[in-house]
C-alpha cells in the first residue's frame, strides 16, 4: 500500500491517508506505522485531489486523472467575497474548477486566506516556489519498494 497524508485531517487517534493504487481513503490507528509518500490530497466533495512526489517531478491528480507538472500547467486562484474558485489548467484546457468558501484568518488588520487549512490556497502559492519542484521529484536513492506505483501514475 502506498499512501500519502490527507491534507486536513488531525486527529491524535486516528490518521486518514490516500492508498495510490486503489485511489481509496484509508484510516489508520496512529499506534501503527505506515510508511507515508511525500505528498498531500483532500477529499473534497468525493473527489480525490492532491500532489504527490515523483522521480519524473510533482503528480497532481483529480481522482483518476494524473498531471505531470511541468510547464504545461496553470494554477490560479480567485477570490469573490467569501469564495475562492480555484482553476487547474492543462495544456490550455480548465481541467477542474473548483468553489468553495474561503478559509480566512486575520493578519494584522486584513483577512487572509489560511495556507494551513486550505489546500487548494497551498497549493497555488507552493507550485510558485523553486522548492516545491525539487521537493517533489523523488531522486534515486529516494525510491522505496513500492514507488513503482509513481512512476506508472507519472506516465
Amino acid at each position: 500500500m502506498k499512501l500519502i497524508r490527507n491534507f486536513r485531517h488531525r486527529s491524535t487517534i486516528v490518521s486518514k491517508g490516500l492508498d495510490l493504487l486503489s485511489m481509496k481513503e484509508v484510516e489508520i490507528a496512529r499506534d501503527k506505522h505506515a510508511n507515508y509518500g511525500r505528498g498531500y490530497y483532500i477529499n473534497f466533495e468525493g473527489q480525490m485531489l492532491g500532489i504527490v512526489a515523483t522521480p519524473k517531478g510533482p503528480l497532481f491528480f483529480c481522482n483518476d486523472d494524473t498531471y505531470l507538472l511541468k510547464d504545461n500547467f496553470k494554477i490560479q486562484l480567485l477570490h469573490h467575497g467569501q469564495e475562492n474558485t480555484f482553476l487547474f489548467t492543462w495544456k490550455g484546457e480548465t481541467k477542474l474548477r473548483i468553489a468553495y468558501s474561503r478559509k480566512l484568518y486575520r493578519k494584522g488588520d486584513e483577512w487572509v486566506d489560511d495556507m494551513v487549512q486550505d489546500f487548494f490556497t497551498w497549493l497555488a502559492m507552493a507550485v510558485k516556489r523553486k522548492k516545491f519542484y525539487s521537493f517533489y521529484t523523488l531522486k534515486e536513492d529516494e525510491l522505496q519498494e513500492n514507488d513503482v506505483i509513481l512512476l506508472k501514475m507519472a506516465q
